[in-house]
């Protein structure tokens, strides 16, 4: 009930940034999806910026314009939705195909049922679908296949995996 109370507070809030950590954390399903509806329907006009912090972004993933992922306080993948479906795709692979896939370097696999399901950035959509079914990554898939490569080994063309803070995160990090 408190959580209840805390949601319909920020909602009364006239801001143009509204910056949201776990909003729903401890709310079952059914009062999540309506707090995502009214944050959306009731309270967002194109002048104001929503920034939601979560780990449950398979509710949130339709409604987002943009993405980050950030790892200990650094930026390691930022991008736009539009550019998110651009850019990567996933492919359960037939087995007969599977060195073939390999060899077009996917970002990530892993094993669903016995099949192997490989995600790939900036490759060729058409020549994806003659090794398999052809499909848009989750988010949650995408975070674990950049958040599982070690940082040094990481290179994917239009986001950002810093390991050493910038002169402005230097700044913010001494102002805290």
């Amino acid at each position: 009930m408190v959580a209840h109370l805390h949601l319909a507070i920020v909602m009364a809030i006239d801001a143009r940034l509204l910056v949201l950590d776990e909003p729903t954390l401890g709310l079952d399903i059914l009062y999540r999806k309506q707090f995502y509806d009214s944050l959306l329907n009731d309270y967002f006009d194109r002048s104001r910026t929503i920034v939601v912090t979560t780990h449950q972004v398979e509710e949130v993933q339709d409604v987002l314009t943009d993405l980050m992922f950030i790892d200990r306080g650094r930026i390691v993948l930022e991008c736009s939705m539009e550019e998110f479906d651009s850019r990567y795709v996933e492919v359960m692979v037939n087995p007969e195909h599977l060195a073939a896939a390999r060899a077009l370097k996917p970002v990530h696999e892993r094993q669903v049922f016995g099949r192997s399901v490989l995600l790939f950035d900036r490759v060729d959509r058409g020549r994806l679908e003659a090794l398999g079914e052809v499909r848009r990554p989750s988010i949650a898939d995408l975070f674990v296949a950049v958040m599982s490569q070690p940082s040094q080994n990481v290179s994917i063309p239009g986001s950002l995996r810093r390991d050493e803070p910038t002169e402005k995160e230097d700044q913010i990090g001494a102002a805290k």
